[in-house]
């Protein structure tokens, strides 16, 4: 990290200052547990597999998309990793593809209070009872290409067989003792769609429950699983995902990296001692079906959702940062508590400032994959990763002074072409406001507020007052 810190002083002195978003390089690391400590002694000595667990930013895909692309540069990725047609579950289809039912097909996740299906760590499913029905997929890039397929599926004996037309071959069904497989279909010619169908080939079967899509481009180096649901929180994994053994153990990750804790940062009923007891319970499971996996829990980044506070929000990191695993405090990284505001200043954030956007998940993936390839003693790659970091987000390094009082180097986000001209922005004075309460509502000091309208200091706030805030 001391190599990543001396170059980005070198390369970037000659960029001027403006707004920035603080980022604190030194916090940018991961506290590692003895597993994590023995990944290192495999990682590119072997392909590495990686299963990445997590909430809306992890289903979305930029943030995991930008990990994709990091992994690509170091070594071939084996393939897409698993995908979801969401769309037809009632939430957002992913980059790869566009899906279209025919026929009647339910959908459910885990955010589903009792759910109906099997649901897998995918975390959505999909079923139906009709042999007729089928899935069209379209790719959104044309020039979309890979050479296998795996069709995630219960394989138990009351299921259909897929079947994906005569540009495909059926190479093998892998089944389990329990119900979640998959068929391998090699791809004969170059395609833009195709149509799942299905064959009833025993008098038994009777439905079909899709649980993914894995398109396998090659076989070298690294495998990587983005597997996120809009809105969940941890125990929606651990109470709802049924097969998730018998998932765990056919993917057989080596680093299974799990990244919840935002939607639990707005949850008044949040207990953090049943939670640190759930998780470890459950990570101490996961263990059992994959005895050498390296765990990595990363807290949640700083959020502000319909300008609502996120309360549980330190005391969940806390909670994440003592249990039995890796751990990466992105939070801290991000700037820690309030460090959303400068981020949404500079464009980082979607306006419901729950969500970031392209460039925010990417900067924000670009500094964990930092930490992570940095810290795997990849140093091979390190440089290229610092380079990519540097041409795309534009970081600069200056002495500066954060709340914390042990971080004193920092990394400062700059947009030099962009010119930034606030405008001002006003408050109209209603019954019952007052400077406290106008103050916590556009998150600013009650100090601050003062300053910025003097000639209200010494009197009272009358209706229809405007009173400036920015």
């Amino acid at each position: 990290m001391r190599k990543a810190l001396f170059f980005l002083l070198v390369a970037f002195t000659s960029f001027g200052q403006s707004d920035s978003t603080v980022i604190c390089l030194p916090c940018n690391q991961i506290i590692e547990d003895q597993a994590f400590t023995k990944l290192k002694n495999t990682w590119k000595k072997r392909p590495i597999k990686i299963v990445h667990l997590g909430d809306s930013h992890i289903q979305i895909g930029y943030f995991s998309a930008q990990i994709r692309e990091i992994l690509n540069s170091i070594g071939d990725l084996k393939g897409s990793g698993i995908t979801f047609p969401y769309s037809l579950a009632k939430s957002v289809d992913g980059a790869i593809y566009k899906a279209k039912k025919n026929g009647r097909w339910d959908g459910e996740n885990i955010l589903s209070t009792r759910p109906k299906l099997d649901i897998s760590l995918t975390g959505y499913s999909i079923k139906t009872l009709d042999s007729n029905a089928s899935i069209s997929f379209q790719f959104k890039d044309p020039k979309f290409n890979f050479s296998e397929l795996k069709i995630w599926y219960n394989t138990d004996s009351l299921s259909f067989t897929p079947s994906l037309g005569d540009n495909f071959e059926l190479k093998e069904i892998v089944r389990t003792n329990g119900k979640i497989g998959f068929a391998r279909f090699s791809r004969k010619n170059p395609i833009t769609q195709f149509e799942l169908k299905l064959i009833k080939s025993d008098s038994s079967a009777k439905e079909f429950q899709l649980h993914g899509l894995d398109f396998i481009t090659t076989n070298s180096d690294f495998e990587y699983h983005s597997l996120g649901v809009v809105g969940a929180q941890f125990t929606h994994l651990i109470q709802h995902t049924i097969l998730w053994k018998e998932h765990m153990k056919m993917l057989n990750p080596d680093l299974l990296i799990i990244s919840y804790g935002t939607n639990e940062a707005y949850n008044g009923n949040f207990d953090s001692n049943v939670y640190s007891k759930q998780i470890n319970r459950f990570l101490n499971e996961i263990r059992e079906v994959v005895p050498s996996v390296s765990i990595l829990l990363t807290s949640p980044p700083d959020t502000r959702s319909r300008n609502r506070i996120p309360k549980m929000q330190n005391t969940i990191i806390e909670s994440q940062s003592k249990i039995q695993s890796s751990f990466y405090d992105l939070n801290k990284v991000m700037g820690g508590f309030g460090s959303f505001q400068p981020w949404y200043e500079n464009d980082f954030f979607l306006k419901d400032k729950l969500h970031l956007n392209k460039a925010g998940y990417q900067l924000q993936a670009k500094l964990f994959m930092l930490a992570l390839i940095g810290q795997l003693k990849s140093n091979k790659h390190l440089d290229e990763l610092i380079s990519q970091v540097a041409e795309k987000s534009r970081l600069v390094v200056r002495k500066t002074s954060v709340q914390d009082t042990v971080v004193k180097d920092s990394i400062r986000l700059v947009i030099p072409e962009k010119k930034v001209v606030e405008k001002s922005i006003y408050h109209k004075v209603k019954s019952g406001d007052t400077f406290y309460s106008i103050s916590k509502k556009y998150h600013i000091s009650v100090d601050v507020l003062i300053a910025r309208n003097r000639k209200k200091k010494s009197t009272a706030l009358q209706l229809g007052d405007r009173i400036r805030i920015k």
